[in-house]
């Protein structure tokens, strides 16, 4: 009796430590993949956050192009969002809607569109790399408000 006994013993230490094997790597590559996604994700709404109230200070009359230029930095670099290049531009109410937009805020009028870009490079901004690899890519995002 005493034999059966350690014998099945050793065989569900064996199954335990196959299973272990199979099921840990799994597990580590979703908790790890889990976690820069959401800081993918955190990266990408400081950006647009940081985008939204730079075109808030653009809506403005006193507003000039480096004005907003650093205050979208200024919050990239708060929220730590690294090497990230702004752009500001803006599209004339009459112009044609597939005209390109105009860089900078000179010449704007009330009611002209203000687009402020901001593209944010994902190497730079995420703990691992590893878990999803694609460090030379980069998103865009972008705000869009008319001149007050």
């Amino acid at each position: 009796m005493r034999r059966i006994r350690s014998r099945n013993k050793k065989a569900r230490l064996g199954v335990a430590t196959v299973e272990l094997a199979i099921v840990l790597p799994v597990f580590i590559v979703l908790v790890f993949g889990s976690i820069e996604i959401c800081q993918r994700l955190q990266v990408k709404q400081s950006a647009l956050i940081a985008a939204y109230e730079a075109c808030r200070v653009a809506t403005r009359q006193i507003s000039d192009t480096e004005t907003v230029r650093s205050h979208a930095e200024t919050l990239l670099t708060q929220q730590n969002v690294r090497g990230a290049s702004v752009s500001i531009g803006y599209q004339k109410r009459s112009a044609d809607p597939d005209d390109d937009f105009q860089n900078g805020l000179d010449d704007i009028e009330t009611g002209d569109e203000i687009r402020i870009r901001i593209d944010v490079p994902w190497g730079s901004n995420t703990i691992s790399n590893y878990v999803i690899g694609d460090q030379g890519g980069t998103f865009r995002v972008q705000a869009f408000m008319l001149r007050e």
